[in-house]
């Protein structure tokens, strides 16, 4: 697989000047490709985006109210349009304005907006979110009524406490309702790519603030909406793992005693890229029908000797009265660029409805 960081290599520092130079005829595209090729060289991904970012700020005039303009016209414009930048190339034009634009509000909420369309401005929002929090707040309710479905999606991820790769954002991190106002008016958006990232958000303020989720969820719960429940379920993701009594009531999941649950490992020796089988017997102790969420703990070797775990999803399924049932789940070992694998003992083990079952061994060999 080839580098992420390659998306922002000379070539794609060649296709920004030469989308700069269009719109801006004195634009020194000879400046900006100067010894670049040698600095991105041992940049990552983000330092790449950072150093042509840099190279935008020493090329275009230094007045924000001047530079930004070309810099949305240089974006591409709509659907139809084949030249204008897109993708990773508008990353450095979304940072340029995040860093630039603090003091030209109006301009740059017009900016991000048309950058958003072309690839994503949800890195770029967060200092506004900072700095100008009521006035971003109100510009991110607005846009949950674009029409565009990149600007919906960026009132939500824009503004999740905990978005991968961005700022943190202190505030929301510590009152969830802050943002709440653009779920609600988000939750039945027609677009999956905007429910994703409305149910990302909710999972990102159950990490801090379960109980308050699971209450605020409970009317969404009783729309009955097909939309809204997938959001629910994927939204409250991380308190089904961890067996939550709050947010498995809200599912319909009961906590009971299985008792014996037969638990064995069908492949002793896994490598990475192969996967964990597992094969388990459970029976359901009631004498009515019972919904079962069937998931599993990996505790991952660490090189300190540690382990580390990881909860991936398993199975829903429905046992009758007192029916006897067994049960096969495959978990792929994938490689990863969040974990580096270690040969060893690593431990699996089932959480049924939200309990933790006995431990069971395997090898991993890296």
């Amino acid at each position: 697989m080839e580098p992420l960081k390659n998306l922002l290599d000379l070539k794609a520092a060649e296709r920004i000047a030469e989308g700069l130079s269009q719109k801006y005829r004195l634009f020194p595209k000879a400046e900006f490709l100067r010894d670049l090729k040698k600095e991105l060289a041992p940049l990552e991904l983000k330092g790449r985006m950072q150093l042509l970012r840099s190279r935008i700020e020493l090329t275009l005039p230094p007045d924000p109210r001047k530079s930004i303009p070309i810099l949305m016209d240089a974006t591409r414009q709509n659907e139809d349009d084949d030249e204008g930048l897109s993708g990773f190339l508008v990353w450095p034009l979304t940072d340029y304005v995040a860093k630039n634009g603090l003091v030209h509000f109006e301009l740059s909420m017009k900016a991000l907006h048309r950058m958003t369309q072309a690839f994503t401005a949800e890195f770029a929002i967060r200092p506004f979110l900072i700095h100008q929090e009521a006035r971003t707040l109100k510009q991110l309710m607005d846009w949950t009524e674009d029409e565009n479905h990149h600007v919906r999606r960026l009132a939500s991820e824009g503004s999740r406490p905990l978005l991968p790769w961005g700022q943190r954002l202190p505030e929301f991190i510590k009152n969830p309702g802050k943002t709440w106002p653009i779920l609600e008016a988000l939750k039945n958006d027609p677009s999956k790519y905007v429910q994703k990232s409305v149910a990302n958000h909710i999972n990102d303020h159950s990490k801090n603030h379960a109980d308050w989720v699971v209450k605020n969820l409970k009317p969404w719960k009783k729309l009955g909406s097909e939309t809204v429940e997938w959001i629910i379920r994927h939204g409250t993701r991380t308190l089904i793992k961890q067996g939550h009594s709050g947010v498995l009531s809200l599912h319909d999941i009961e906590t009971v005693e299985f008792g014996d649950v037969r638990t064995k490992i069908l492949t002793p020796k896994v490598k990475v890229g192969e996967a964990l089988e597992i094969e388990f017997t459970l029976t359901n102790p009631l004498g009515r029908e019972l919904k079962v969420v069937a998931d599993c703990q990996v505790q991952f070797l660490k090189a300190d000797g540690h382990h580390s775990p990881k909860v991936f999803k398993g199975k829903i399924f429905t046992l009758h009265a007192f029916e006897k049932r067994k049960v096969n789940l495959a978990f792929p070992i994938r490689h990863v660029t969040t974990r580096r694998y270690y040969s060893g003992r690593h431990g699996c083990a089932l959480i049924i409805n939200g309990s933790l079952q006995k431990m069971k061994w395997f090898e991993l060999i890296a």
